[in-house]
Order: structure tokens, then C-alpha cells, then sequence
């Protein structure tokens, strides 16, 4: 097996190991920010409360971790439609359902991750997803 596809191969084992725990556990900080790494260069697209790039795990958690924390009574669970992965890179396509706001929105929302995986840890992650969910869930309760 070559390098690269021994590459692949580890990547898109390492992510589905992952997304599976995730699915499980409705995205459990511990199960999900323990795959990131320190390093971590994280970009969330758009221009959401929690869009930017964010160069360190802890600027990750500040900048969109927390923040969402504080507004989901109820985190989604992940259920994953596809895996492409290529060498360390990869794209993950998946559903967060059952996600639930504080303000009481119904936040389940299609994702697709582009991810770099090296040895046991996300370095790089490019977010796509709806916009307009993810402000919503920043609006206040309805009266």
C-alpha cells in the first residue's frame, strides 16, 4: 500500500471513528474538541456570529465553541451522508439534527467539513452551512 493511500486510508477511518462518537455522544465537548488540535486553524465561511478563522484550539472555543454552547439548549447529532477523503485532506458531508436553541429554534442544519487530519488530531477545518440558521439561533426568543 503506498504512502497516500495508507494516508487515506488512516484519515478516513480516524473520521468516521470520530463522527461516529459524535453521533452518539449529540457532539460532547470532550469527544469533539479532543480530536482538535492545539494548533488548530479552524475557518467558519460566511458571516454568521461565528464566522472567521480562528488560529489555535482555544480561539476555536472562544470564538465559536462557546459561543454556541451558550445558545443551544440541545447540541445536533451528527449523521453523516459521505466521506471523500484524500490523503490527510478530507470532505464530510453530514446532517446535525435534533440540534434545539435556547430561543427555542429548531437548529438541525446541513454541514459539509473540508478537514486535515494528521496522526490523531484535526489541524485544519473549512466549515459550509447555513447562514441563516446559525443567526437565528443568535435571535432572541420570539414573544
Amino acid at each position: 500500500m503506498s504512502t497516500s493511500a495508507s494516508t487515506t486510508g488512516a484519515t478516513r477511518a480516524f473520521l468516521v471513528e470520530w463522527f461516529d462518537r459524535l453521533a452518539a455522544t449529540g457532539f460532547d465537548g470532550g469527544v469533539f474538541l479532543g480530536a482538535l488540535s492545539d494548533d488548530l486553524v479552524w475557518t467558519a465561511t460566511g458571516t454568521s456570529p461565528v464566522s472567521g478563522t480562528f488560529r489555535g484550539k482555544q480561539a476555536y472555543v472562544d470564538g465559536v465553541w462557546r459561543p454556541l454552547d451558550q445558545h443551544l439548549q440541545r447540541w445536533p447529532r451528527a449523521e453523516v451522508l459521505r466521506i471523500l477523503a484524500d490523503g490527510e485532506w478530507a470532505t464530510v458531508e453530514f446532517r446535525g439534527v435534533g440540534g434545539l436553541g435556547v430561543n427555542g429554534l429548531d437548529y438541525s442544519l446541513q454541514y459539509c467539513w473540508v478537514l486535515r487530519v494528521v496522526g490523531d488530531e484535526i489541524t485544519e477545518v473549512v466549515g459550509y452551512y447555513d447562514q441563516t440558521q446559525v443567526e437565528a439561533l443568535f435571535a432572541p426568543p420570539a414573544v
